[in-house]
């Protein structure tokens, strides 16, 4: 079953936070982040539909896949796998990440049940109010991860969240993220579905809100910060324009 962002665009009533403990807390500065520009979706990164980077298109004109010695088929020494984001997840962690959304919305309905005293109050839009005890959206999933994707040269599209915002637009380190606004302006993906990238030198990111194709080598290791805990790390090759037309 893939993975697809619906899942994740029903929580919308908060911004995200985690609420773990900082193991880097010094890196993190988001006290005015940007406004989502208006009129831009986020893309749905599909294994049948997205394009290739070229680096990949070059490589489909190479030597015949029955040629290459590697652990993946089609791909030759040297390549890139290409690999989406369901691909990060073990298998049977995508049901058990629905089971605890239903758990939390379970709960979150109980609770706000308990304190419904009006008319006014079972309006839900109304009720919610920023700051109170409902406003808030854990980081739900795990730390799973798939260990044979330890230490490969993978690309994977999506979209850059950067722990600062400045003029410079450069950063040495960043999250990569399945769909627009996760951890700023929405609640993170489960860690294993958020991606810390090292890059040295630092990389300029023109623009966030675009999508963009990220390529280097993966390693499953847990990393903790304000935004969004991660079950992956990348040591970046590459940055490129994800194409959406």
């Amino acid at each position: 079953m893939r993975l697809r962002l619906s899942l994740f665009s029903i929580v919308l009533i908060a911004a995200c936070g985690a609420g773990a403990d900082d193991a880097n807390s010094d890196l993190v500065d988001i006290a005015a982040p940007p406004p989502i520009p208006e009129g831009v979706e986020t893309v749905d990164f599909n294994p049948e539909t997205s394009p290739l980077p070229p680096t990949a298109e070059a490589d489909t004109n190479t030597s015949p896949a029955s040629t290459r010695e590697t652990k993946y088929w089609g791909v030759k020494d040297g390549e890139a796998l290409t690999i989406m984001w369901e691909d990060l997840m073990p298998e049977g962690s995508e049901e058990a990440l629905i089971r605890e959304y239903e758990e939390f919305y379970a709960m979150l309905e109980k609770r706000y049940a308990a304190n419904t005293t009006t008319l006014f109050d079972a309006d839900p839009y109304a009720a919610i109010e920023e700051g109170s005890e409902f406003d808030f959206m854990p980081q739900l999933g795990t730390f799973d991860t798939v260990e044979d994707l330890n230490g490969e040269h993978v690309r994977i599209p999506g979209y850059v969240v950067p722990f600062t915002f400045d003029s410079s637009q450069k950063w040495d380190e960043f999250l990569f993220v399945p769909y627009m606004g996760a951890c700023i302006h929405t609640p993170p993906p489960p860690p294993n579905q958020i991606i810390l990238i090292r890059s040295d030198p630092a990389t300029r990111v023109e623009d966030i809100w675009a999508p963009y194709w990220i390529e280097g080598t993966l390693s499953t290791e847990k990393t903790e910060n304000d935004l969004g805990d991660t079950a992956y790390t990348m040591s970046m090759m590459s940055l490129e324009p994800y194409p959406t037309r």
